[in-house]
């Protein structure tokens, strides 16, 4: 058994999107021989006392790195989950005394994100400075960066380091169908599955286009919307003519897809440029449904979904006719970056 250390800002039983991809990531790595020791931040109020805590209450980072025997580390990076206002320079400094303390020493990054950005109006936008210092620090001393977009693959590869970067979009965090389902064969659901802060995005923008999301899913033949996670307050003031809307709350990863396997919709309003990043796109794509996405945020070269091939984002056609094209193309492109692939990049890229 070969052990790792991995890094990251939340763990389950917490929630976190970045957490709950290292804990599948972790998962999977024991069933081929790689046990994974996990550091996690405290600045998110983790609670997880059977894992190894650090930050600002508990035990310093650089003295649970180096009472590890691994000389591997696995670094989930989002800067907001290690500091206030994203900078977390303990955890740059941490990392790179470690490094320099053995020369054998390897570090895996996973940018997950890279800094943030926004209006000048915005602390993001004032921030954003030390932010992307950080990053190009910790992108220095990493060994092995993958990006979970291209798009921030392209901006690593902008800072100017020949350095390996791979590019995977995360995984399903419900599992991943071997064979796709023919969309004649599933029932005549649509899925909304997220947090309470995503799911709520998106049913705003449905409250705002209901006609529109109307229209595209009664072209699609769909009758019932089952919404799957916790329970936001707004979707009770939706009401569709001909689509039910049903909360079943939260449940189990492998009844989640069950019903994902049995439906032939998933809606989500995700910027585009962004989508591989998201895990609920994932759950969709790697299950085969079609995916509906009317965001326009972030519509670049870069965009690995593109409109009316593995997504839609318009309500004209015959979507009938198109659906089991989409459907084989969004589980096609999943698998080309599925759970097993990243995975077997990350063994190629470490110490033995």
């Amino acid at each position: 058994m070969k052990y790792i250390m991995q890094i990251c800002p939340t763990f389950p039983p917490n929630i976190g999107g970045v957490g709950n991809y290292a804990k599948i990531l972790c998962d999977h790595l024991k069933k081929r021989k790689i046990k994974s020791k996990i550091l996690i931040s405290d600045h998110l109020d983790n609670k997880n006392n059977k894992k190894n805590l650090f930050g600002k209450k508990n035990k310093n980072l650089l003295l649970l790195l180096e009472n590890n025997i691994s000389q591997n580390v696995v670094l989930h990076f989002s800067g907001y989950g290690y500091a206030s206002r994203g900078l977390c320079f303990n955890l740059i400094k941490s990392l790179e005394i470690w490094k320099q303390n053995k020369s054998n020493r390897k570090l895996i990054t996973i940018f997950h994100e890279i800094y943030a950005t926004g209006p000048f109006y915005r602390m993001s936008f004032w921030t954003s400075f030390l932010q992307k210092y950080l990053a190009k620090k910790l992108f220095k001393l990493t060994d092995i960066c993958l990006a979970t977009s291209k798009q921030n693959q392209f901006i690593l590869s902008s800072f100017g380091q020949k350095k390996k970067i791979i590019y995977s979009n995360v995984f399903s965090n419900v599992g991943e169908l071997k064979k796709n389902k023919k969309i004649k064969q599933r029932k005549n659901n649509a899925i909304i599955f997220g947090n309470t802060y995503q799911k709520k995005i998106l049913y705003k923008d449905i409250i705002l286009n209901k006609n529109k999301y109307e229209t595209l899913l009664k072209k699609m033949s769909v009758t019932e919307i089952i919404d799957i996670g916790p329970k936001v307050n707004i979707s009770k003031s939706i009401s569709f003519k001909t689509i039910n809307l049903k909360n079943i709350g939260i449940r189990t990863k492998s009844y989640i897809s069950y019903l994902l396997a049995n439906s032939k919709v998933g809606l989500v309003y995700y910027p585009v440029g962004q989508m591989t990043k998201s895990g609920i796109v994932a759950a969709y794509a790697a299950h085969g449904l079609v995916i509906i996405n009317f965001c326009k945020k972030e519509l670049s070269k870069f965009n690995e979904f593109i409109s009316g091939v593995n997504y839609l984002s318009n309500t004209s056609g015959n979507l009938k006719n198109i659906s089991q094209k989409l459907s084989n193309e969004s589980y096609k492109n999943y698998n080309k970056y599925a759970l097993n692939r990243t995975a077997s990049l990350l063994i190629k890229n470490l110490k033995t």
